[in-house]
């Protein structure tokens, strides 16, 4: 009996890892590559999922990919001007680089791997959370939208009269980066 225990405890953490670095919350990410382009509906702003990627294009390989081969898509471009927030905050291999707010807020969100993909809810919680790179540009936009109705759910429960607003400092270096 001693032996088990220790085993179930591993499982349930190799599980709980899993489902973390798998896009986390209710939304399953496709992993059946989607091949077939959908065009980008222009959505209210209020109605726009915020997004917000932790990468390192200077020194992580698989953050190259996701850049390349997603975020810097004309898809992917047209998709986040139209349906969602977006911001993206890229890590350089000597993190002393990285202003202290962006690092706490790597921090706050529990960024663990790089590239991070996190989708939000109106009060700035975690909702969906993808870890990697591979998939095209397609599955990376059904993923996101199938957190609308999470997204709607915040806003329906009333817990945030108004959308949060975003640290002066963080807003400006999110500028800078685009």
């Amino acid at each position: 009996m001693s032996k088990i225990i220790p085993v179930i405890l591993l499982l349930a953490g190799i599980y709980v890892g899993y489902s973390r670095m798998s896009g986390g919350g209710d939304v399953e990410f496709p992993m059946k590559v989607i091949s077939s382009s959908a065009s980008a509906e222009t959505v209210a702003e209020d109605e726009q999922i915020p997004v917000i990627l932790f990468t390192g294009t200077d020194w992580c390989p698989a953050c190259v990919n996701l850049d390349q081969s997603v975020i810097k898509t004309d898809q992917w471009k047209e998709f986040a001007s139209k349906e969602i927030k977006f911001r993206s905050f890229d890590f350089p291999a000597d993190r002393s680089q990285v202003p202290p707010e962006i690092a706490q807020l790597a921090v706050d969100y529990e960024v663990t791997g790089f590239p991070t993909l996190l989708v939000l809810d109106r009060n700035h919680e975690v909702i969906g959370r993808q870890v990697g790179s591979g998939p095209p540009v397609e599955n990376y936009k059904e993923w996101i939208r199938g957190h609308r109705e999470l997204y709607a759910k915040s806003k329906a429960a009333g817990a945030v009269a108004e959308e949060p607003e975003e640290p002066e400092e963080v807003a400006s270096v999110a500028a800078e980066q685009e």
